[in-house]
């Protein structure tokens, strides 16, 4: 089979890259990336892409879409670009892909996404997550991580500060919704549901994810 990835410079994207690489479901793997990853393997092929004008280009087929699209509002500038990486973006690429022949999509939410949420992040994220679903595809995935532990290229202090927090109380996180998670955990079990769910919408929380 053949997958993409969305996001495959961030911090779940990376293991993303490295697992779906390893895996012997998928012969191909297609990173969309702004910029390009400098990165080989015999089964990974790079799209440089302007996310801005996805409809006027040209995308690869594929079975299976892996979407770590993410960023915050410090980086993105406004309210309104931050709804455009973390909203637009996924929809767009999404129904760009399904109509090339996609079936099964898999997007990384938030802990607590619903689109009447009290913070603006999870109003976006549950808003995105209500947008794929009308979409069509076979499948629709949801993976909705607490804070996500790993080695980030770029640094967000609230992130380093809640992950250093969280590692010192994680004995007493162990069975709650609300515990860190590692990024590789989140990207083996987005390819462990992507490939065994029945069709339909599944969603998995954090919880779930541990295991």
């Amino acid at each position: 089979m053949k997958a993409a990835i969305l996001g495959a410079t961030g911090l779940v994207g990376q293991e993303l890259v490295d697992q779906l690489l390893a895996h012997d479901a998928y012969q191909e793997v297609h990173v969309l990336v702004r910029r390009p990853m400098n990165r080989f393997h015999q089964k990974l092929e790079e799209w440089v892409i302007d996310f801005d004008h996805v409809t006027e280009i040209e995308l690869p087929e594929v079975d299976h879409v892996y979407c770590a699209l993410g960023t915050t509002i410090k980086q993105a500038g406004s309210q309104e670009a931050f709804r455009l990486v973390d909203y637009t973006y996924p929809i767009e690429v999404g129904r760009e892909l399904l109509d090339l022949g996609a079936t099964r999509f898999a997007l990384i939410s938030a802990l607590g996404a619903h689109p009447n949420a009290k913070t603006f992040y999870n109003r976006v994220k549950g808003d995105a997550e209500n947008g794929l679903r009308v979409l069509g595809y076979d499948a629709l995935l949801i993976f909705r991580p607490s804070l996500l532990l790993g080695d980030r290229d770029e640094f967000r202090f609230g992130e380093q500060a809640a992950a250093r927090v969280s590692t010192v109380l994680r004995p007493l996180l162990r069975r709650s919704p609300y515990a860190p998670i590692e990024a590789a955990k989140v990207a083996q079990a987005m390819i462990h549901h992507t490939l065994h769910e029945p069709p339909g919408v599944t969603i998995v929380e954090s919880k779930e994810m541990q295991t």
